[in-house]
């Protein structure tokens, strides 16, 4: 069974900003989960997870006009970094280990190639930095998800690090993971 957005949502940090993405590249983007209406992607499989710069509105009271089949671009625009969730009608076909359970094993596939992950042990708080998905060893496989964020990346090059505005190339992802499955989702 591959992974329905309804599970995802229950893994991903109250407080960071979120693009959902459709395969046609449609998008729509929300300050944090709380403003995503806890069924208006229900029945969507998760297709991908990653982190991109999209458009916010610098007035964060004030909802973005749709867009009518035009790109446009404000002057009351910014561009931020956010959790970038692509959805899809249909399931890819990647077969879980475990249903009902989120495995770190079964998540991987979904994430992006790369860059700058920070797998978090929630057991001793350690955390260990990867540049590149294929580079996190199989040691957390059978590790539970925890949770999913973003933060700063101390590993980013320089000229990054100078820039004076947020982007996703100062950011990394978290994976919070742990031996135990967390309390508010066990279903045993």
């Amino acid at each position: 069974m591959a992974i329905k957005f309804e599970e995802l949502r229950k893994y991903i940090a109250r407080n960071v900003r979120l693009s959902i993405c459709f395969e046609d590249g449609y998008y729509h983007d929300y300050l944090m989960m709380s403003d995503i209406p806890e069924q208006k992607y229900a029945g969507f499989f998760t297709y991908g997870v990653g982190m991109v710069d999209v458009e916010f509105s610098r007035d964060v009271y004030a909802a973005l006009p749709e867009p009518e089949g035009e790109c446009w671009c404000r002057k009351d625009d910014t561009m931020k970094p956010a959790m970038e969730l692509m959805i899809s009608e249909e399931p890819r076909d990647i077969k879980r280990s475990v249903e009902q359970k989120l495995l770190f094993r079964d998540l991987k596939p979904y994430l992006q190639i790369g860059r700058h992950f920070s797998i978090v042990n929630r057991n001793d708080w350690s955390s260990e930095y990867y540049e590149y998905r294929n580079e996190i060893p199989e040691k957390y496989d059978d590790m539970y998800v925890y949770g999913i964020g973003m933060e700063e990346c101390p590993h980013v090059e320089k000229m990054w690090m100078d820039v004076q505005y947020e982007t996703v190339r100062r950011k990394q992802m978290v994976i919070v993971l742990s031996n135990q499955q967390r309390e508010d989702l066990r279903t045993e």
